[in-house]
């Protein structure tokens, strides 16, 4: 009988609406294969980041306090994260922000309200 080791991805979701955390919580639950953490602001995101390592990071782009762009130059100062895909989620669907979010370093954008067909789609395809 061989044992096998808990190999699920863990994704971070950086989001300071409690909504929108349980859309991604259901969405996740239901639908997506890995395990789903959660943090309410940019600075508690971070620190979560660095203790858990997630291998991908769905980040909120205005959030209260710092905003995800702040949040995004703060995890690509540690090396950890060099390799790990952050993906901008926003309201702002404007073709200016879509473009600032990519050059600022975010693997993707994904815009609110998200279809839920695509948000799972990019996610697996950062993933696999």
């Amino acid at each position: 009988m061989s044992s096998s080791v808990n190999t699920k991805a863990k994704v971070l979701y950086i989001e300071d609406n409690s909504a929108n955390i349980r859309l991604m919580q259901d969405i996740f639950s239901e639908f997506l294969p890995y395990d789903f953490i959660y943090a309410m602001n940019a600075h508690d995101g971070i620190e979560m980041a660095q203790k858990e390592r997630p291998e991908l990071i769905l980040m909120d782009i205005n959030m209260t306090g710092m905003n995800g762009f702040e949040a995004l130059m703060v995890l690509q100062q540690d090396s950890v994260f060099t390799t790990t895909p952050v993906i901008a989620i926003s309201g702002d669907a404007m073709p200016e922000q879509i473009d600032k979010a990519l050059a600022a370093g975010f693997a993707d954008y994904i815009s609110k309200p998200f279809n839920v067909v695509e948000l799972i789609d990019t996610i697996k395809k950062k993933l696999n």
